[in-house]
């Protein structure tokens, strides 16, 4: 059964309460934005036929939503009429139908699901999971709930840190549906399903003596998830992972199964699809180009702000993949250089990672003498340990920076090894972080407003005293021609910067706090994004960052300069037209 409610505005608040297998899901509503609640945000309900007729007062509309709800068999369909004095549906003489979910599901689905991202910084109770095995069976799944109005938000692995994926009224796992389909190693591309890892599209490459020209330090992102949101590596002449689909395959409900390349028909859709954020359809199938496999020469070493700005430009256009991790409460900034090995090339070895470890440890035993053995704990799980002490405590937080400042100095060094060995790292704990991404020039002439942007941020650290653990990390990528990218850009040269900053859940007992500290934090990080004509990795965007008198609409104010956001949406009403696939984040933001 289904049960709808709706109760007018009142001198008490404004309610609207969804329609939806598995019970009633409330939210308030301005009464301005009840009608747009009802007709659009709610999937269930629609203009009614020619023959239904409108309730014309507040008085009759009363009488007929009296009753504290609406029970109906599920294959039943309703009129419901609508009507205010304050300009609601009704006042305009419009109805609508509810549509009821009265035909089965093409597939069984897991009930009251938790779910929760990589991190555990956001949870929800998904009513609903549906996990379709094969193509047929998503494009049957999506069809129905379309017709339905269930809600099918696509998730993969769950790694995106704001929980783009998450959605209690109901998910679409694409788990079941990886694999790869064929390799093609004249073309040099591989084609596989959206759910299949990265590391397994890395290591079927392997075999066939190729590779993806860049990813992200982590592999275990399925590639339906990391293509949708823009993910990056690093290397300001390599674009973001968008760029290496050459094809695919896209379940809608408005336009059903489409297949997209850059030289078809609907080149211009192709280029959209690339990063919808999972909101354009369901991404069933990719084909990536590839590159022949290589070895890299890395190179690591610390300096300061000033020796970089000299020195910047030089390695933006030197070397095939730079990194920069700036420790805030020292004039430390480590840079991670590398390129591609030169036969018979030697590594100039670095310190024993004993030696290497000793300040962490150091640090540990002075403030823990009860600390015990550290025999084996690598450098994250000392950092943690140290953290974990006081990690709301700016002058503690100096110290572990510190103490972190100084492995790094005697981390220097290279070391020469497959790609995908080098470019993966260890990336610490559980942590709230928001990476953002900005212009800053082209690669024939970087503006250094990339330097400026991170010495401004933790200039802010440092003055206000903010618990910012190291490190504030800065990459780079080209454009992208994807026009929802953050790197999007139609100048082939430009160049954009990436900067995440962090602050690690060290303990449960204090992750409510760290939530709050880092809020802070993040939005001093917001303000400066947009001071500087920036946007945010779409995994990373969270709403929590932007609560406040304006701060929500100053956010939209700002991604609608950024991007074509009215396109986006136009886009979207025609590829999803009950909106199936948003959820709260993708609908909020992107709101018109």
């Amino acid at each position: 059964r289904a049960s709808l409610l709706c109760v007018l505005p009142d001198a008490i608040g404004r309610f609207c309460l969804r329609c939806r297998e598995g019970g009633i899901a409330m939210w308030r509503r301005r009464h301005q934005d009840l009608r747009r609640c009802l007709a659009s945000a709610c999937p269930l309900l629609l203009p009614a036929g020619p023959g239904a007729s409108a309730v014309g007062s507040a008085g009759a509309a009363t009488s007929l939503l009296k009753a504290s709800a609406y029970h109906h068999r599920a294959d039943a369909s309703c009129t419901v009429a609508l009507v205010a004095g304050l300009g609601l549906a009704a006042a305009a003489g419009t109805a609508y139908r509810l549509r009821c979910p009265g035909e089965p599901a093409p597939i069984e689905a897991d009930k009251a699901v938790a779910m929760s991202n990589w991190s555990g910084t956001h949870t929800a109770t998904a009513s609903r999971v549906y996990s379709p095995e094969t193509q047929s069976e998503l494009e049957k799944l999506v069809r129905w709930a379309d017709r339905t109005g269930q809600k099918i938000r696509p998730i993969g692995t769950g790694l995106s840190p704001n929980g783009l994926a998450l959605e209690s009224r109901g998910m679409l796992s694409m788990a079941q549906l990886d694999g790869v389909v064929k390799v093609d190693t004249q073309r040099q591309t591989i084609t596989v399903r959206a759910g299949t890892r990265v590391s397994v599209i890395l290591e079927e490459l392997q075999k066939h003596g190729l590779t993806l020209e860049n990813f992200s330090s982590i592999t275990e992102q399925q590639i339906g998830g990391w293509t949708q949101t823009s993910a990056h590596g690093t290397g300001a002449r390599i674009p973001t992972v968008d760029e290496m689909i050459t094809e695919l395959t896209l379940v809608t409900p408005g336009r059903g199964t489409l297949k997209l390349n850059a030289t078809g028909p609907d080149a211009e859709l192709f280029r959209w699809a690339r990063v919808g954020m999972g909101t354009l359809g369901v991404v069933s199938e990719v084909t990536l180009k590839c590159i022949p496999k290589f070895m890299l020469h890395e190179r690591t070493y610390c300096t300061t702000e000033a020796d970089l700005r000299s020195n910047h430009a030089r390695l933006l256009q030197t070397y095939r993949h730079v990194r920069y991790m700036w420790v805030p409460y020292t004039d430390t900034i480590v840079v991670v250089v590398s390129d591609v090995a030169a036969p018979g090339a030697s590594a100039k070895a670095g310190m024993p990672e004993a030696e290497r470890l000793k300040p962490l440890q150091g640090l540990l035993r002075e403030l823990d003498p009860k600390c015990g053995s550290l025999e084996g704990d690598n450098f994250a799980q000392l950092r943690e340990k140290v953290l974990v002490l006081d990690p709301l405590n700016a002058a503690h937080v100096a110290r572990v920076n510190k103490a972190e400042a100084e492995f790094w100095r005697r981390s220097e060094g290279e070391r020469i090894g497959d790609s995908t060995a080098i470019l993966g790292f260890e990336c610490g704990g559980s942590q709230w972080v928001l990476e953002n991404c900005f212009p800053c020039g082209t690669i024939d002439k970087p503006s250094l407003a990339d330097i400026d942007y991170v010495a401004e941020i933790k200039g802010i650290i440092e003055r206000e005293g903010i618990a910012a653990a190291s490190p504030i990390e800065q990459r780079w990528t080209s454009r992208s021609t994807s026009p929802m990218s953050p790197a999007y850009s139609p100048r082939a040269e430009d160049i954009f910067s990436w900067v995440g900053v962090i602050m690690y859940i060290t303990d449960e007992a204090r992750a409510p706090a760290i939530k709050d500290k880092f809020r802070d934090y993040a939005m001093r990080h917001a303000d400066l994004t947009f001071k500087y004509g920036g946007a945010f990795h779409w995994a990373k965007v969270d709403l929590d960052f932007h609560r406040g008198r304006g701060r929500m609409e100053d956010l939209r104010f700002h991604l609608r300069k950024r991007f074509d956001v009215s396109g986006f949406l136009e886009l979207r009403k025609s590829l999803d037209p009950h909106n199936i696939f948003g959820n709260r984040l993708t609908d909020e933001a992107l709101k018109a």
